[in-house]
C-alpha cells in the first residue's frame, strides 16, 4: 500500500488531523505535521480505531431511535473523546454519518480501501475549462480532486522544512529566473482590482527585486568589482570632440552607452529605475490612504481612477528581464574577460582613427566607409555578448576574434584596393569553420559575401589557373602516350602472326 499523509487519512475517516496526530503521539509514533507519511502498520491501527465494527452487540439497540435533530447537536462533542478511548466505541460507526449532512461532498471508500469522493454539480462546473469541451463525470472529479490537493500542497509547502531547506530553496538571482522565483512567499490579492491593491503590489515587488540584487551582489561582489574598472571607460560620460560634427558626436556617444549596456553590471543603473518606481508606487498608496472618497466613488476624472496603469503581469516582466540581465552580463564578463577588456579598447582605437582621418582631412567616401566599417564592429560587439556559444563556452568565440582581428586591419588598410577583398576572402575562410547556422549566417552577412563569388588574389586565381591547364596537358600527354604504346603492340602483334 502507498503510503499516505496525516490530512489525507483525517479526510477518509472524517476526523480532525489534530486528533489523528494526538492519536499516533500518544501512540509513541513520531508525527511531524499534517503534510507527515505515515507507515502501513500505524494506518492498519488508524483505521481498526476509526472504521472497526463494536465488539459488543449491547450497543445496537443505541442508533435505533436516531432522532434528527440529536446528531446535530452531539455531533461536535462526540470528536473530542474519540482519541481517549482506544477500544471503538458504538459511537464511532455513526459519526461519519452525521457530519456528512453538513459537507457538499459526500465520501465513500472502494473495496479496496480507496477513498472516493464526491463533488456536487456546482463544484463540478467550476472546473469546466472552455465552453464545447466534456468531461464525463469521473475525470472532472480526479480533475477537482487533483487541483485541491495541489493548492494545499502549495499552501504548506514550507512548512516541514527545517531553517537550513528553507534557505537552499530561497529563490536566486540568474539569466534564466522565472517570475515564481520573485514571486515566492509574495501574498497579495488580485493587483489590478484596485489602485491601492495595484500600488502596494508594486511597491512589495521592487522591495523584493532589490533584495535579489543585494544579495547577488553581495556574493559576487569581487568579481562585480573588476567588472565595473573594466566598463567604466565606456560608462563615463562621453566628451565630445570639437573636430566631430553634432550627427559624429551624438553616434559616438550613443555606441559608447550602448557598449556599457552590453557588457556593464548595470547593477546601479536598474536599482535607480527600481528605486523611482517603489517612490511613485509609495506616493500613490498616501494618496490612496487619504482619498477623497466621494470624488473616487462619484467622478470618473479622479485622479486615481483616471491614472492609466498597466497590468500588473506586465510590469514583472520587465522587473524579470531588468534584473535578471545582471546575472547574463555578469556571467559573459567572468567567461569572457579579455575578450570584453579587448573590444572595449577597440572602440577607442575605432574612434581616435576616425579623429585622425578627420584631421587629415580625408574625402567624405573614405569617412563613410570607415564609419560603415564601424557599424560592423559595434554589430559583431552586439552578437557576441548575446550569443549562446559565447555565453557558455569559451572555444567557440575564437572565429569571432579572429573577425574583430580581420576588421580592424582591414580599418588599417583602407586605402588598399585590395582590402575589401582580402577581408571577405579571410571572412569566408573563418565561416568554413563554422556549423552553427545562425553564427554562419551573421558573419556571411557581416562581410556582404556573394554566393558563387571567388575571393582569390587575383594572382592565386591565376596561378591555380595555370596549375589546371598543366594538369590538364599532362593528363592529355600521358593518355596520347598510353594510346600510341598501344596501338605499336598490336601492329607488332599482328606483324608476327
Amino acid at each position: 500500500m502507498a503510503s499516505k499523509r496525516i490530512y489525507q487519512i483525517a479526510k477518509e475517516f472524517e476526523r480532525e488531523e489534530k486528533e489523528i496526530i494526538e492519536f499516533l503521539t500518544a501512540q509513541g509514533i513520531k508525527v511531524g505535521n499534517r503534510l507527515s507519511a505515515v507507515s502501513e502498520e500505524a494506518y492498519n491501527m488508524l483505521k481498526a480505531k476509526y472504521t472497526a465494527p463494536p465488539p459488543e452487540p449491547e450497543p445496537e439497540p443505541k442508533p435505533a431511535p436516531k432522532p434528527k435533530p440529536k446528531p446535530k447537536a452531539e455531533s461536535k462533542p462526540e470528536s473530542k473523546p474519540a482519541p481517549a478511548a482506544q477500544t471503538p466505541s458504538a459511537e464511532q460507526p455513526q459519526a461519519p454519518t452525521k457530519k456528512k449532512k453538513n459537507k457538499k461532498k459526500k465520501n465513500k471508500q472502494a473495496e479496496d480501501g480507496t477513498q472516493i469522493i464526491e463533488f456536487s454539480d456546482e463544484e463540478l462546473a467550476a472546473i469546466q475549462p472552455a465552453e464545447g469541451s466534456q468531461f464525463n463525470r469521473a475525470t472532472q472529479s480526479a480533475l477537482l480532486e487533483g487541483m485541491l490537493a495541489g493548492n494545499e500542497f502549495i499552501e504548506h509547502y514550507s512548512d516541514g522544512l527545517t531553517k537550513k531547506q528553507r534557505k537552499a530553496n530561497k529563490p536566486h538571482l540568474s539569466p534564466k529566473m522565472g517570475t515564481w522565483a520573485i514571486l515566492q512567499n509574495f501574498d497579495h490579492e488580485e493587483p489590478n482590482s484596485s489602485p491601492a491593491r495595484y500600488w502596494n503590489a508594486i511597491a512589495r515587488l521592487t522591495t523584493m527585486a532589490f533584495r535579489l540584487n543585494d544579495s547577488f551582489g553581495i556574493s559576487n561582489r569581487t568579481i562585480l568589482a573588476e567588472m565595473r574598472n573594466t566598463v567604466n571607460t565606456v560608462g563615463a560620460k562621453y566628451s565630445p570632440r570639437e573636430i566631430f560634427t553634432d550627427e559624429e558626436n551624438d553616434l559616438f556617444a550613443a555606441q559608447q552607452n550602448f557598449l556599457f549596456k552590453l557588457f556593464g553590471s548595470g547593477m546601479g543603473a536598474v536599482n535607480d529605475r527600481l528605486f523611482e518606481l517603489k517612490m511613485y508606487a509609495e506616493r500613490m498608496k498616501a494618496k490612496s490612504e487619504f482619498a477623497d472618497l466621494v470624488s473616487y466613488a462619484t467622478n470618473p476624472n479622479d485622479e486615481l481612477r483616471n491614472s492609466e496603469r498597466p497590468p500588473f503581469n506586465e510590469v514583472l516582466d520587465l522587473i524579470r528581464n531588468e534584473i535578471r540581465g545582471i546575472a547574463r552580463r555578469f556571467i559573459f564578463y567572468r567567461n569572457n574577460k579579455e575578450r570584453v577588456d579587448n573590444i572595449i579598447k577597440s572602440f577607442f582605437e575605432w574612434l581616435d582613427g576616425y579623429a585622425k582621418l578627420k584631421e587629415q582631412g580625408a574625402e567624405s567616401a573614405k569617412l563613410e566607409k570607415y564609419l560603415a566599417l564601424e557599424k560592423k564592429f559595434i554589430d559583431l560587439a552586439e552578437f557576441m555578448s548575446w550569443d549562446n556559444l559565447l555565453f557558455a563556452n569559451k572555444k567557440h568565440s575564437a572565429p569571432f576574434d579572429t573577425v574583430i582581428n580581420l576588421l580592424n586591419g582591414y580599418r588599417d588598410t583602407l586605402d588598399d584596393p585590395d582590402a575589401e577583398r582580402n577581408f571577405k576572402y579571410k571572412v569566408r575562410g573563418v565561416t568554413q569553420i563554422i556549423y552553427k547556422p545562425k553564427e554562419f549566417v551573421f558573419l556571411y552577412r557581416l562581410a556582404e559575401l556573394e554566393p558563387q563569388v571567388d575571393y582569390r588574389p587575383p594572382e592565386e586565381i591565376a596561378a591555380a589557373e595555370a596549375a589546371k591547364v598543366a594538369e590538364t596537358a599532362e593528363a592529355t600527354e600521358t593518355t596520347e602516350t598510353a594510346e600510341t604504346a598501344e596501338t605499336a603492340e598490336a601492329k607488332e602483334t599482328a606483324t608476327e602472326e
